[in-house]
């Protein structure tokens, strides 16, 4: 997950991909921070809300040029290290 943030800060569309372990430009994949993650954007703090030997739940709390945001991720195991299986943001 924090590679996932820290691809798209760097404008690396193709790491952002890598941490859903999809191809870059995979239909089925959605980079939906882009809309408001820039060069500027900081990462305020990381949670873990919930984690088992199937996977976690990590909460980020986010601030951009466009404002503040907080995100939650489910990640589960990969063949090579946890994946993002789905993400969601609002705006504070």
């Amino acid at each position: 997950m924090r590679r996932y943030l820290d691809a798209l800060i760097a404008g690396n569309e193709s790491g952002a991909y890598a941490a859903f372990g999809a191809a870059p430009g995979d239909p089925n994949v959605r980079l939906l921070e882009e809309g408001f993650i820039d060069r500027g954007t900081r990462i305020v703090s990381l949670r873990t809300t919930h984690a088992d030997a199937g996977g976690a739940t990590v909460e980020a709390e986010l601030t951009s040029s466009r404002g503040s945001y907080l995100a939650t991720y489910h990640l589960s195991g990969g063949p090579s290290g946890a994946v993002i299986d789905q993400h969601d943001y609002i705006r504070e």
